[in-house]
């Protein structure tokens, strides 16, 4: 196994250091560049919810990051954790923006297309905050 931690104060303005954060971790696993495109996004819509709904946009609260790379059964895994330090959201709560009532709503796509890329594994509340587990096949 092989873990990676990243703390970011809750800005936007964060997202180029995630950026850079992914792009080496990625090159340091092997990971297809394929798999970093949707891991890239995966984990920015997960780290924008955290900010935006967990955190309120307070920039004085923070959003910690955690990637484990594990081998189960012979196959990679790679699971990611975002924690906000806020009041969180409820994920399985999110509507289904494909319903015929939510097809023109300008918002509200990006959580179901987190699920295409990565299986939720769950949400729970944490000691300051809300921590979401995903989990993604890496290659």
């Amino acid at each position: 196994m092989t873990a990676y931690n990243l703390l970011l104060s809750s800005s936007y303005d964060e997202c180029q250091k995630l950026q850079e954060f992914l792009d080496v971790m990625t090159d340091r696993e092997g990971y297809s560049e394929a798999f970093l495109h949707e891991l890239e996004f995966v984990v920015k819509e997960a780290f924008v919810n955290a900010v935006k709904h967990g955190n309120g946009e307070d920039k004085a609260a923070a959003v910690n990051l955690r990637f484990e790379h594990v081998s189960e059964n012979g196959e990679q895994a790679l699971f990611v954790e975002v924690a906000d330090s806020g009041s969180g959201f409820a994920i399985h709560e999110v509507d289904n923006p494909t319903s015929q009532s939510l097809l023109m709503k300008s918002s509200g796509r990006g959580v179901f297309l987190m699920r295409a890329f990565a299986e939720v594994i769950g949400q729970e509340r944490v000691e300051d905050g809300f921590k979401l587990r995903l989990r993604m096949r890496p290659y």
